[in-house]
C-alpha cells in the first residue's frame, strides 16, 4: 500500500456525512461500485459509484478530525476488512466437512467409534 493508492476526502451526505478513505488497491467485483472506509462507522463499505462520487471533496486542514488520526484508523479497518475476506476465500475453498468425517468414520475401529447420538448434561457441555 503506498501514498498514491490512497486518497482521504469527505463524504457529503447531509447527517451520513464521514471522512472516507479510499484504497485503489481494494477492489470489488464490479466495476460500478467502489470501497470507502468510513470514518463515523468505523468500516469499509461498498458504494455506488454513480451514487457516491458526486458527493465526494477534497479534506482539507480545517476539518475537525486530523488526517493522520483517519489514516491510522483506516489501516485497523483495512486489517480486519482483509482477514475477513481471506476466511471467507478459505471458507470457499476448503473441503466439505462431511467428506472428512466420512473418510474417518471408513477407517475408525468399533473400539474406537464415537456415538453422536449420545445426551450430554448440559452442566458437561463448554460454551
Amino acid at each position: 500500500m503506498s501514498k498514491n493508492d490512497i486518497w482521504i476526502g469527505y463524504l457529503q451526505a447531509g447527517e451520513k456525512s464521514s471522512p472516507v478513505v479510499r484504497d485503489t488497491t481494494l477492489e470489488t467485483n464490479s466495476k460500478k461500485t467502489v470501497y470507502l472506509y468510513n470514518y463515523k462507522k468505523g468500516v469499509i463499505l461498498e458504494y455506488a459509484i454513480e451514487v457516491v462520487e458526486p458527493k465526494l471533496r477534497e479534506i482539507d486542514d480545517s476539518e475537525e478530525i486530523p488526517q493522520d488520526e483517519i489514516l491510522n484508523a483506516f489501516k485497523a479497518a483495512r486489517k480486519a476488512f482483509l482477514a475477513g475476506k481471506t476466511i471467507r476465500k478459505w471458507e470457499k475453498e476448503a473441503p466439505a466437512a462431511s467428506t472428512s468425517i466420512s473418510r474417518e468414520s471408513e477407517t475408525m475401529d468399533d473400539d474406537n467409534s464415537i456415538d453422536f447420538d449420545d445426551e450430554f448434561e448440559e452442566d458437561e457441555l463448554e460454551v
